[in-house]
C-alpha cells in the first residue's frame, strides 16, 4: 500500500500547524527545542510533498525560520506582559509576597550599620 505525496504533505502541514497554534511557548512548561524540531521536521516534510527539491528547501527553510522566530517573539511577549503588568492582578501573587514577610521567609537584605 502506497501513500500519495500530496496525502502525507497535507497531514504534515495540518499536524505542523496545530503545533505551533495549540503548543504552549512558555519555557517552564514545554521544552521549546524538542517542539522546534519537530515543527520543522513536519514543514520540510510538507514542503518537499508539495514542491521539488529546489524549491522546497528554500520555501521549507523560510517558513520554519518564521514560524520559530514567531513564537520566540510570542513567548517573550507573554513573559513581559506577565513580570511587569498581569502578576499583580493575581490573588497568588500578593498572598505569597504578604505570607512571606509575615512567616519571615522572603530574602532578607543585610544592613550596612
Amino acid at each position: 500500500m502506497t501513500f500519495d505525496p500530496k496525502l502525507v504533505g497535507v497531514g504534515a502541514a495540518i499536524l505542523a500547524t496545530v503545533l505551533v497554534v495549540y503548543m504552549p511557548v512558555q519555557r517552564r512548561r514545554v521544552n521549546q527545542t524538542i517542539v522546534a524540531l519537530v515543527i520543522t521536521c513536519l514543514i520540510f516534510v510538507a514542503a518537499f510533498a508539495f514542491w521539488n527539491a529546489e524549491l522546497a528547501l528554500p520555501i521549507g527553510a523560510g517558513v520554519a525560520l518564521a514560524v520559530i522566530v514567531t513564537r520566540l517573539l510570542w513567548g517573550g511577549l507573554q513573559s513581559f506582559v506577565y513580570r511587569n503588568f498581569t502578576r499583580y492582578t493575581r490573588r497568588d501573587f500578593w498572598q505569597r509576597r504578604i505570607g512571606q514577610s509575615v512567616l519571615g521567609g522572603s530574602r532578607r537584605r543585610k544592613r550596612n550599620d
